[in-house]
């Protein structure tokens, strides 16, 4: 129970960090991650059957995370979520351990849910950069099209 207070006391406070003081990458980030853990809770399995084998409406669920964060590490300047498509990819190819029949539930389910406090400690820290970013260079450009000329030809 205490575990499930952290978790949402962290996601929670990440979360709103990201919409109200990031720029529109870590906002759009944060907006993956609400909709992949609350998509997450609507197609769970019951408890009895939970992490009994692949949970494959929850892996369709964290692929389209994947995608999403994979997209968005492609049109912004950022690097961060380079680093969140590839851990959601690993909690992605976690769901393909269900295969094995033998596996315990317990740690199914673990392996699958330890990466979000990852990828919610990354959201955090890259907001709190695009801050230090705003406050040290007054700009912080989030898509490749707001870089100037002189940045471009250098890259």
């Amino acid at each position: 129970m205490i575990r499930l207070l952290v978790f949402n006391l962290f996601y929670v406070t990440a979360c709103l960090f990201a919409l109200v003081r990031g720029g529109s990458p870590e906002r759009i980030g944060a907006a993956i991650l609400i909709a992949d853990f609350e998509l997450s809770l609507f197609v769970v399995a019951p408890m009895s059957h939970r992490f009994s084998g692949v949970e494959w409406p929850m892996f369709g669920v964290d692929i389209a995370a994947f995608a999403a964060l994979y997209l968005l590490s492609i049109f912004s300047t950022r690097f961060w979520p380079v680093w969140m498509a590839a851990l959601q990819g690993c909690v992605a190819a976690s769901h393909l351990v269900g295969f094995r029949h033998d596996i315990v539930a317990w740690a199914y389910g673990t392996m699958v849910a330890a990466w979000s406090y990852l990828l919610l400690a990354i959201l955090m820290i890259a907001t709190w950069r695009h801050r230090r970013r705003l406050a040290r260079f007054g700009i912080d450009p989030s898509w490749s099209s707001q870089l100037p000329d002189t940045y471009r030809r250098q890259r």
